[in-house]
């Protein structure tokens, strides 16, 4: 299944379930980007905006367009420490310090078992990001 959880986390990256996220900084630290670098003080509010994040060109070759196997491979398992929901990036597990969504491995592997039983019932979907608009029932 690695073509088809690639392709949900492909489809996550374009639309991130959560696109903002706040949070006040717990100590003062230095935030550093490719081009920048920010103090940041105890006690500031941050905020992130991960559509903007993982549409980094840096990053992500081609960033705006759809590819459903940008995650296959090592190169694409590689850029999986960059997909950042639920306060941490995909690689990340969920701990008591770090808030990350305990159910975030099921949210992909239930995506991905969606995506594999549709691919086994239909010859044929077509749609876009919100709507599928026709289905060919396979035979």
């Amino acid at each position: 299944m690695p073509n088809i959880r690639s392709l949900v986390w492909e489809t996550l990256r374009f639309k991130p379930p959560v696109p903002t996220q706040y949070s006040r900084a717990r100590k003062d630290f230095r935030l550093s980007s490719h081009d920048a670098s920010f103090e940041i003080k105890k006690g500031e509010l941050l905020c992130g905006y991960l559509p903007l994040v993982m549409r980094d060109p840096v990053i992500f070759n081609d960033p705006d367009t759809f590819q459903p196997d940008r995650f296959v491979g090592e190169k694409g398992t590689e850029l999986l420490k960059y997909l950042y929901w639920s306060n941490g990036p995909e690689t990340g597990d969920p701990t008591a310090t770090n808030k990350q969504c305990m159910g975030k491995d099921y949210v992909t592997l239930s995506a991905s078992m969606l995506v594999a039983y549709l691919l086994r019932r239909y010859d044929s979907i077509s749609g876009d990001f919100t709507t599928i608009t026709a289905l060919d029932v396979a035979k």
